[in-house]
């Protein structure tokens, strides 16, 4: 089974006894955590049949049967009470939210969630920082020319503050040649926006790129 590096990198940030994949597609993320050993069993939940269904034609290939469970459900409001850990990826972070927030009051202390948005991390970081979602750690990888994001969070229902620069760029994100690049990369873009914008409409942009020029000296 040939595993992406965006699902590899997420997978070797997962630790627990149960896992959820929200949206599991064909399942992979799972199937790569058992084969490490990362987590016993598992459930695969998906609010559509099709990707459901693809799922569990892996599932049976692979003879996963007795350790993963495959549910056609909408979000977390209805996982099982054994789940330890929540994978949550393929989607945009506007969805994520939508998710977390319809099933917060069902989300228990201590439970790891590990979140890849394709898409507006920093609506992310600030909602999940204001609900009490600590992000442990970070980690930036590319595929097919795009950076994901990929995050460890843990609930502890305190909510917290982050700077601007960890709501844009990552809250102890790992320092390697890949989160270089990406800075880099966002700091041409910005430089290209503010060449293209009035000089009285700077400001904000002007902002960004100081952000950018001090986290690429200290990365």
């Amino acid at each position: 089974m040939a595993v992406s590096k965006r699902l590899q990198a997420i997978v070797s940030l997962i630790e627990g006894h149960c896992l959820a994949d929200i949206g599991c597609d064909h399942g992979y993320v799972i199937m790569e955590a058992l084969r490490q050993k990362r987590i016993q069993k598992a459930y695969a939940c998906d609010v559509a049949p099709g990707p459901l269904d693809n799922a569990k034609r892996n599932i049976h290939l692979h003879h996963l049967e007795e350790q993963v469970t495959c549910l056609l459900m909408d979000g977390i409001k209805e996982l099982p009470s054994d789940v330890d850990s929540i994978v949550i990826a393929g989607m945009g972070a506007s969805l994520m939210i939508d998710i977390l927030e319809q099933g917060k009051s069902h989300i228990k202390k201590g439970i790891h969630f590990y979140f890849c948005p394709h898409k507006d991390a920093s609506l992310l970081r600030e909602y999940v920082s204001k609900q009490g979602f600590r992000i442990e750690q970070e980690c930036v990888v590319e595929e097919d020319g795009h950076f994901y994001p990929i995050m460890k969070l843990v609930y502890t229902n305190t909510p917290y503050s982050l700077t601007q620069s960890e709501i844009l760029y990552g809250v102890s994100c790992r320092k390697d040649t890949t989160y270089s690049l990406f800075l880099q990369k966002e700091q041409e873009k910005w430089k290209q926006i503010v060449a293209h914008m009035p000089k009285h409409k700077r400001t904000e942009a002007n902002q960004r790129l100081q952000i950018l020029e001090n986290m690429r000296r200290q990365s």
